[in-house]
C-alpha cells in the first residue's frame, strides 16, 4: 500500500502542494477549454463532412453524455489503481482522442472519437479536487480553489475567442490539434511531480451500480439534449427521461443498500447528509445554471440578432474572463477568511441584478454597454462557483473526497446540460408564441401595417408590380417579426435563469457559513491518525511558508 508524501514537502523550493495545484489546474484547463471550444465550430462542421445540424450536434452531446457515464467511475478507479496513475492515463486518454477527433475522416468516426475524449475527460475534474483536498489543510482550500476556478470559468470565456477565430482564418481541425502539445506537457509534468496516494487493491467494482447509473445518466443526458430540438413532448425525450429516472431511483436503492451493508458503492450517496453538502450542491447546480445558460444564449444572441461573425462574438465575450479570473481569486481568499456565505450571496446578488438587466436586453444596446453586463454577470457567477464547491466537500472525512468529488461532478454535469436542453426548448416554444402574438398586431392601421405600405409604394415606384411589391413587404416585415420575438424568447430564458439565481440565495442560507467552524468539523470528522498527520502538514506548511 502506497502512502501520499507529506502536503508540505518541498521541491525544488517550492512547497509540494503549489507544484499539485501548477500541474492540476494546467490539465484541467485543457479539458474545459476544450469542452467549449469545439460549440463555435458546429457550423463549419456541417460543411466540413456535408451533414445537417441535428447530426453534427452529436458532436457535442456524444461528448456530455460519456462524460456523465463514466464520473461515477472516478473513485472506484482512482482506489484501485491510483489517483495520480489515473490522472495520467485521463490525460493521456483525452489528449489521444483529441488527435483522432483531428484526423477524423467522417462525421461518425469524429463522434466516436469525442465519446472517448469524453470518458478520459470526465476523471479529469474530481481527480484534480481530490489531488489538492490531499495535500490543502482546510483553512487554505479556499485559496486554491479559487485558482481551480481560473480555469474552470476562463475556459467557457476563451473557448469561443480561441474557436472562433480558428474555425474563421484556420482549419477545424486545429482545435483539436491544439491539444496535443498541451497535453503532452501536462502528462510529463504529473508523471515526474505528483506523488501516488493510498491503493485499495482489493476494491470490489459494483456492477448493479455501474450498469443503472451508466444507462440511467446516458438515457436522462440525451433527453434531455434531444429536448432542444424533437421537444419535450417527442416519444423518444419522453421515454429516454422516464427510463433514465426510473433507472437512477433504483441505482439511489442499490446505492444506500451497499452503504447500510457496509459493502462498497460506486458512489457514496451517504455525502448527502452532510447538510453542508447537499445544500451547497444544490446552490451549485442554480449557479450552474446560469453559467451554462448564458454560455447557450449569448452567442445566439450575438450571432443570429446582432449578426456578429464567431470571431467577433468570441472578442465580445472576452472581457469577462478577466471579470472570473479575478472573481474566483478574490472569492478564493476571502473565503478563508470571512465564511462561504459572507462570499457566495453578494455573489449571487451580482449575479440577480445582472439576470435582471438581461431580461430587458435588446438588440439596439451598444456592444459595449452590452459587455459591462457580461462582466457584471461573470464577477457574479466568480464569486459563486468555487466557495461553493469548498462549502460542499468541507466536512467530508479525507478518505471519501474521491467519492464526494465525483458525485459533485456528476451533479455539475447534468446540471449543465439539464440548462441548455431547458433553455433552448424555452426559446423555441416562446419564439413562436411571440411571433404569434406581434403577427396578430399587423393590422392596416398599426405600426407595422404602416410600414408594409410604404416598402410597397416604394418598391412599386421603381417598377415593381403590387403583387410582387406587396409579397416582398410582407417578407420584411415577417423578418422583423421574427428577430424581435426571438429576442423576447431570450428575455425569458434570462427570466428563468434569475428566478434561480433568487432560489440559489435561498439555498445558500443553509449552506454552512464559518470557515472556523467548517474546519472544526472536518477534523472532528477524521480519525485519530487522520488528525495528526493534518496537524503535521499544517505545522510542516507553516514553518515552510
Amino acid at each position: 500500500m502506497q502512502v501520499s508524501v507529506p502536503a508540505a514537502k518541498r521541491e525544488g523550493g517550492l512547497p509540494y502542494k503549489w507544484i499539485v495545484a501548477g500541474v492540476v489546474i494546467f490539465g484541467i484547463f485543457m479539458s474545459i477549454l476544450d469542452g467549449t471550444i469545439v460549440n463555435i465550430a458546429v457550423p463549419r462542421l456541417e460543411t466540413a463532412f456535408g451533414s445537417d445540424l441535428n447530426s453534427v450536434q452529436w458532436v457535442l452531446t456524444a461528448y456530455t453524455l460519456a462524460q456523465g457515464v463514466a464520473t461515477p467511475l472516478t473513485a472506484f478507479l482512482a482506489d484501485r489503481i491510483g489517483t495520480k496513475r489515473l490522472y495520467i492515463l485521463a490525460l493521456a486518454g483525452f489528449t489521444l482522442g483529441s488527435v483522432l477527433c483531428g484526423i477524423s475522416w467522417s462525421l461518425p468516426m469524429l463522434i466516436l472519437f469525442r465519446i472517448m475524449q469524453g470518458v478520459a475527460g470526465a476523471f479529469l475534474s474530481p481527480l484534480a479536487i481530490t489531488l489538492l483536498y490531499r495535500e490543502f489543510p482546510p483553512q487554505e482550500r479556499g485559496t486554491v480553489m479559487g485558482a481551480l476556478g481560473i480555469p474552470i470559468l476562463l475556459g467557457p470565456a476563451l473557448g469561443p475567442t480561441i474557436g472562433g477565430y480558428i474555425v474563421t482564418y484556420m482549419d477545424w481541425r486545429l482545435i483539436f490539434y491544439i491539444n496535443l502539445p498541451i497535453g503532452i506537457l501536462g502528462v510529463l509534468l504529473a508523471f515526474f511531480f505528483l506523488h501516488e496516494g493510498e491503493i485499495v487493491p482489493d476494491k470490489k467494482f459494483d456492477i448493479p451500480g455501474f450498469l443503472c447509473s451508466s444507462i440511467g445518466l446516458a438515457l436522462l443526458l440525451y433527453g434531455l439534449s434531444d429536448a432542444s430540438t424533437d421537444g419535450w413532448t417527442s416519444p423518444i425525450v419522453m421515454g429516454s427521461l422516464i427510463v433514465g429516472i426510473v433507472l437512477l431511483i433504483a441505482f439511489v436503492a442499490v446505492e444506500l443498500r451497499l452503504s447500510r451493508r457496509n459493502g462498497q458503492p460506486l458512489l457514496d450517496l451517504a455525502v448527502f447528509a452532510d447538510r453542508s453538502f447537499s445544500t451547497s450542491s444544490v446552490a451549485s447546480i442554480l449557479v450552474t445554471f446560469a453559467l451554462y445558460g448564458g454560455l447557450f444564449l449569448i452567442p445566439i444572441y450575438l450571432q443570429n440578432l446582432r449578426g456578429l461573425s464567431a470571431y467577433q462574438a468570441g472578442l465580445v465575450l472576452l472581457p469577462q474572463a478577466l471579470a472570473s479570473m479575478a472573481a474566483v481569486l478574490i472569492g478564493g481568499r476571502l473565503v478563508d477568511r470571512i465564511g462561504v456565505r459572507a462570499v457566495v450571496i453578494p455573489g449571487l446578488i451580482i449575479l440577480a441584478i445582472a439576470m435582471w438587466l438581461y431580461t430587458s436586453l435588446n438588440t439596439s444596446i451598444p456592444i459595449g454597454d452590452f459587455q459591462w453586463l457580461l462582466i457584471l454577470r461573470s464577477f457574479g457567477i466568480g464569486l459563486c462557483m468555487q466557495p461553493l464547491s469548498v462549502s460542499a466537500l468541507a466536512n467530508i472525512q479525507p478518505r471519501r473526497l474521491s467519492q464526494a468529488s465525483s458525485v459533485s461532478t456528476t451533479l455539475r454535469f447534468v446540471g449543465s446540460s439539464l440548462a441548455v436542453a431547458i433553455l433552448a426548448t424555452l426559446v423555441q416554444s416562446q419564439n413562436k408564441v411571440h411571433y404569434a402574438h406581434l403577427a396578430e398586431q399587423v393590422t392596416p392601421t398599426s405600426s407595422f401595417g404602416h410600414m408594409v405600405m410604404m416598402i410597397q409604394a416604394g418598391l412599386m415606384g421603381k417598377g415593381a408590380s403590387a403583387m410582387a411589391a406587396y409579397a416582398y413587404a410582407l417578407k420584411t416585415i415577417g423578418g422583423l417579426l421574427q428577430r424581435q420575438s426571438y429576442m423576447l424568447a431570450i428575455q425569458d430564458a434570462f427570466r428563468v435563469s434569475l428566478f434561480l439565481a433568487i432560489v440559489a440565495i435561498i439555498a445558500t442560507l443553509f449552506v454552512t457559513g464559518s470557515k472556523k467552524n467548517a474546519v472544526v468539523v472536518d477534523e472532528a470528522s477524521m480519525t485519530a491518525e487522520e488528525r495528526a498527520e493534518a496537524e503535521k502538514a499544517r505545522e510542516e506548511a507553516s514553518m515552510a511558508l
